[in-house]
């Protein structure tokens, strides 16, 4: 299995650093951070980012996590590593600091634009209440209700919750707090190729994420 993740505590060290070494450059907003290291060379990611900060994780005390907290905010991994993927795994504590406004439209957290998007939802889709939900598609339109699986239990608002989705090539499942939420069948051979990057935030809610790991191949 290939894993990495992106929002270690080494990893917002540094961001923190790099922050420090940017900050007297106001005029620029956007930052190509370092290679980050996942466990091989292979598994190495370059990251875009904007907006984005160090934040308190769930210890209360330690900036563990990262804040995207205005609606620019964002950052980007290689997305390379989910095409022709036959199986994959997507994990995170997030932290929604307000609930957003109803709407038809998602709001994504973490998502490759042309596939798959972890999102919450506030009316989309049907949605009573504020909810995550996932979305999986071959096609062109993402966010087509008819590629999602939502959970039933509503997001509360500055609470950490853990959310997990997974894809075996056959049956898409979303976990939330490790209960199962929703299951269906999604059946793909493998991921379409595509280059676009993976991107976190481009949202326009502000939610603090921690611990988000990303796994490719067997489950």
């Amino acid at each position: 299995m290939k894993k990495f993740n992106l929002f270690s505590p080494k990893f917002v060290f540094a961001l923190l650093a790099l922050f420090a070494l940017t900050c007297t450059n106001p005029a620029k907003t956007t930052q190509k951070a370092p290679v980050v290291a996942g466990g091989t060379s292979e598994e190495t990611n370059t990251l875009a980012y904007n907006e984005v900060l160090p934040a308190v994780g769930r210890d209360g005390r330690s900036k563990t996590a990262l804040l995207f907290k205005t609606p620019n905010s964002f950052a980007a991994s290689d997305g390379n590593k989910f095409s022709a993927s036959i199986a994959f795994e997507i994990s995170a504590w997030f932290k929604i600091d307000s609930i957003p406004q109803k709407s038809a439209v998602p709001y994504n957290l973490v998502g490759k634009n042309d596939i798959f998007s972890l999102a919450l939802v506030n009316g989309a889709c049907g949605a009573e209440n504020p909810s995550f939900a996932f979305f999986l598609t071959e096609e062109t339109s993402i966010f087509a209700c008819k590629h999602a699986v939502l959970s039933k239990k509503p997001v509360k608002e500055g609470l950490w919750t853990f959310v997990e989705v997974k894809w075996d090539g056959r049956y898409l499942t979303l976990y939330q707090d490790n209960v199962q939420v929703a299951k269906e069948e999604r059946i793909l051979a493998v991921l379409p190729y595509s280059n676009m990057p993976v991107y976190l935030g481009k949202s326009g809610i502000s939610f603090a994420i921690e611990e988000l790991s990303l796994n490719t191949e067997a489950l």
